[in-house]
């Protein structure tokens, strides 16, 4: 048994805050002695132990920044076998990378023409905690979800790649079958408004020019699949301008904001688009195959490295390539989308998510006996 510490300042959340949770959790039935250091202790996780970090609230600086010196100073009160920052902490054994370089996040908003005024306080404040995490006295190995995150940690901070494990990030076979198509997805193509005869495409994440989804509307506005609606889920700080873009398209495009339902929202769509600019990984690409769904991605999205055989060709080297983009979206509406939903369901069946909780726990015990 081991006792593992978990730092990260949100508990609650998408991608990121959902692997820390299923992790703990999981770790926790194994019969480990989990605890998790977050600012906010807003979900229940049966077996593990929850410690509210206290930071300053008044502004996103000031809570990054608090909670990045607080977390690890609490956890050091007491002894542990191995401890995991899941964002961005100076201090601890293991640096789980899920969602990419920060570094590497402005270079590519830069080069898409989305950031041009001098960096601000909040990421000149990450850039730092980066380095401080990825300098040889803020860990001990890097946890990475692919071998993009991999590269870009090596590239930017000059990490060994011996300290480096990749470690691809599972799914839940039942809760994304394909089989849920029938009995849950009619329902939610009502409540999205989608005729009968119209094929649904659908994009689901956080920070919507990240992953992409302007890309999406502007497809949308210049040269829309035919019969063809599109939604947009999740959260982004300018969600009420993405819906007014919405509104100008006209019907066929819903921006419905974060929604819990994931698997109904895949059982319902005809093919799944993440045309992320950066993406470590991407859980919604893997749970759109565990569902038979054919997924549109870019290069730049970790979990394209796990797109092989006719799924390959699904993905579009360059997300700004609106005509690529539309290309593949049209080939995995056409003919062969049932082939291509039915290599996506056997790839997923490669990953499950007990297999990927057994790889983790074996690299922490790694980490534990080294330390």
């Amino acid at each position: 048994m081991m006792r593992v510490a978990l730092m990260h300042r949100r508990l609650a959340g998408g991608g990121t805050e959902a692997d820390l949770r299923r992790l703990a959790a999981g770790l926790a039935r194994r019969g480990h002695d989990v605890h998790v250091f977050c600012a906010r202790a807003d979900a229940v996780l049966p077996g593990v132990t929850l410690h509210r970090v206290p930071i300053v609230r008044a502004g996103r600086l000031a809570r990054l920044v608090s909670f990045a010196f607080a977390a690890p100073r609490l956890v050091a009160r007491e002894r542990w076998d191995v401890v995991v920052g899941f964002g961005r902490t100076p201090r601890q054994d293991v640096v789980r990378v899920g969602g990419g370089t920060h570094r590497t996040y402005l270079a590519r908003m830069r080069a898409a023409g989305l950031r041009r005024a001098p960096l601000g306080p909040y990421h000149r404040a990450i850039l730092w905690l980066e380095r401080r995490q990825f300098s040889p006295g803020g860990h001990r190995r890097v946890l990475a979800v692919s071998a993009r995150v991999r590269d870009e940690v090596a590239r930017d901070y000059g990490v060994p790649g011996e300290r480096i494990a990749v470690i691809y990030n599972g799914v839940d076979l039942e809760r994304f079958h394909p089989a849920e198509r029938a009995a849950l997805g009619p329902l939610v193509r009502h409540e999205l408004g989608v005729d009968d005869g119209t094929r649904l495409c659908v994009a689901i994440g956080t920070g919507f020019r990240r992953k992409g989804f302007d890309l999406l509307l502007g497809l949308w506005r210049t040269a829309p699949p035919p019969h063809t609606a599109l939604a947009l889920v999740g959260g982004d700080e300018r969600l009420g301008a993405y819906r007014r873009e919405a509104a100008r398209l006209g019907g066929g495009v819903a921006v419905t904001g974060p929604r819990a339902d994931v698997e109904a929202l895949l059982a319902a769509a005809d093919v799944v688009c993440v045309p992320s600019r950066q993406e470590a990984f991407g859980n919604v690409v893997l749970e759109a195959c565990a569902a038979g769904v054919p997924v549109v991605t870019s290069r730049r999205t970790g979990a394209a490295e796990l797109l092989d055989g006719p799924l390959a060709a699904l993905v579009v080297e360059d997300p700004e390539d609106l005509d690529g983009l539309g290309a593949a979206l049209a080939r995995a509406l056409g003919p062969e989308g049932p082939t291509f939903g039915r290599a996506a369901r056997r790839l997923a069946e490669r990953l499950p998510w007990d297999a990927h909780l057994e790889r983790v726990e074996t690299f922490l015990a790694e980490v534990a006996r080294e330390r």
